[in-house]
């Protein structure tokens, strides 16, 4: 499974790297105790790295606020994922365990402090393409909170949008009836698009750990103007 990227975006967006893994053949299970061991190791680390006061300070959040700005959201309403996740981390109410493939994703996701997608290919009709959205776009995410898409940098197939970088659509969610994942990494143009390769190569990897399968198609895909 690739990755488009519309030309429009070039009159958008200064410079983005999607990082990007398939994985193949998963079984995804409510939870696992390992795993969430690693979330809370990880959580203790970033609450004693990290204040709330103080994030904007740190360049590569400041870096992701800018994106998400460029893809038309206001950064402190509709906060990238990351970031959503580590406040929660930082004020203390701890993740949500959805499950074995969700958690990865969120692992990884707060680690690598970039937002990540993860979405169930059966539910994926055609090419998959970051775009923007048309007039009068919305989606259902996930939750049942409906998104505006109007002019959003948002991620879709043929069908309709499967989401953006606050939250993916309820129809492509990733179940524990998912068998194959797409999962998708967001990085400003400051970053080196080879780290973005290895982050994608890692998440395939804890993918396969946790929820076994075979991870192909790792690539990193870099817009510039």
């Amino acid at each position: 499974m690739h990755l488009q990227l519309d030309e429009k975006l070039k009159t958008r967006i200064t410079g983005v790297t999607f990082g990007m893994v398939t994985i193949h053949g998963v079984t995804v299970r409510e939870s696992d105790e390992r795993l969430w061991k690693q979330v809370e190791i990880l959580s203790q680390r970033l609450t004693s790295e990290f204040s709330l006061d103080r994030l904007s300070e740190n360049e590569q959040i400041a870096a992701v606020r800018g994106l998400q700005k460029s893809f038309g959201f206001d950064p402190t309403r509709y906060r990238p994922s990351s970031e959503s996740l580590l406040r929660r981390v930082l004020k203390g109410q701890g993740l949500y365990q959805i499950n074995t493939a969700v958690d990865v994703n969120n692992l990884c996701s707060l680690e690598f402090l970039l937002p990540m997608c993860s979405y169930d290919l059966r539910n994926v009709k055609g090419r998959v393409r970051v775009r923007i959205g048309e007039p009068g776009e919305e989606y259902p995410g996930i939750g049942r909170q409906v998104f505006q898409a109007e002019n959003k940098v948002i991620i879709a197939d043929d069908s309709s949008i499967m989401g953006s970088t606050v939250s993916d659509s309820e129809r492509t969610k990733v179940s524990t009836e998912t068998t194959d994942i797409l999962l998708a990494i967001y990085a400003p143009a400051n970053m080196d698009p080879r780290m973005i390769e290895r982050y994608a190569t890692l998440a395939g990897q804890r993918m396969v750990e946790f929820n076994g399968g075979q991870a192909c198609d790792i690539s990193a895909l870099t817009l510039t103007i």
